[in-house]
């Protein structure tokens, strides 16, 4: 629920409902060229699309035998004491969902506060009823000198807020990009898609029926147990600009540690790099240095 900001128009495009969702995505297929090497570090770019980057984790909720419903049942407590852990560097904090304490069991997995250091800032943390999320966007954002550590902070209080360590279930690293079309010389989104990205469509039928918005998705099973979503669609920004919006999203289910959820975040952090090279054309991608 981190991107009400910055990259609102993904949300109204793309149909997302939260990044705290583990199970809903969109995607489209690609196709890899060789011009980039997979080891290759990708480096800060001066004109990065990116819009919002978010961790995401997730940890087992409690059953309760009698009614057979879920809840993290030391949510309440972990809230009150994660605020005063974080004050000093997110002293500003908001809740989004009004009345949440009333049934927190409806609200699992999806954020219902973040902690920012000023208002509207980033980075910001993210807490719910089993869900954790660090989010930043492109004025600030590099993984190792920012973003990583903010990550290992982030999650040193999360387990002094809970009272040691958790034993955590889910994980997501969602890169969202997106451009203004017209920059790049815009005419339609079939033209567009087939110069910019390696990927292509088109529509065999009514030769007069040209698209107005588009949405593709595919999801990749990954030899290491990742599975990979690719999201490409069409949306608008608050000027009413038309954009390209991509998103680049790595999940894994399974049981992790702190240490290993940050070892997980780093490798998927260098294979989203190497998938955001080879998504985008020669001349598409240097537009972003």
């Amino acid at each position: 629920m981190g991107l009400e900001a910055k990259t609102g128009y993904v949300l109204k495009k793309l149909g997302r409902r939260s990044e705290t969702d583990f199970t809903r995505y969109i995607g489209v297929v690609i196709k890899t060229d060789d011009y980039f090497s997979p080891t290759r570090r990708m480096s800060r770019l001066a004109n990065a699309p990116l819009q919002e980057v978010i961790f995401e984790v997730g940890w087992a909720l409690d059953l309760d035998p009698s009614t057979g419903i879920e809840s993290d049942s030391r949510f309440g407590l972990a809230l009150g004491a994660l605020k005063t852990l974080v004050k000093e560097r997110f002293p500003h904090h908001v809740a989004r969902v009004p009345f949440y304490e009333l049934v927190p069991h409806a609200f699992n997995r999806k954020a219902v506060m973040q902690f920012r250091a000023e208002p509207n800032g980033r980075p910001l943390l993210q807490l719910g009823p089993g869900v954790f999320t660090v989010n930043d966007t492109d004025k600030d954002y590099d993984w190792d000198d920012s973003f990583k550590p903010t990550l290992l902070y982030g999650l040193d209080k999360l387990e002094e807020a809970y009272d040691g360590p958790m034993l955590y279930e889910q994980v997501a690293l969602r890169y969202i990009d997106s451009v203004r079309v017209r920059d790049y010389g815009f005419t339609d989104w079939g033209s567009f898609i087939a110069k910019h990205l390696h990927f292509s469509f088109q529509n065999s039928f009514g030769p007069d029926l040209v698209p107005k918005d588009v949405s593709f998705q595919q999801l990749f099973d990954r030899p290491n147990g990742d599975t990979l979503h690719l999201q490409v669609g069409s949306g608008t920004d608050g000027e009413g600009d038309l954009r390209l919006i991509w998103q680049t999203i790595l999940q894994r289910s399974q049981a992790f540690n702190k240490e290993e959820l940050i070892a997980w975040g780093q490798e998927a952090h260098t294979y989203s790099s190497t998938i955001f090279k080879q998504f985008c054309k020669p001349d598409f991608y240097a537009s972003f240095h």
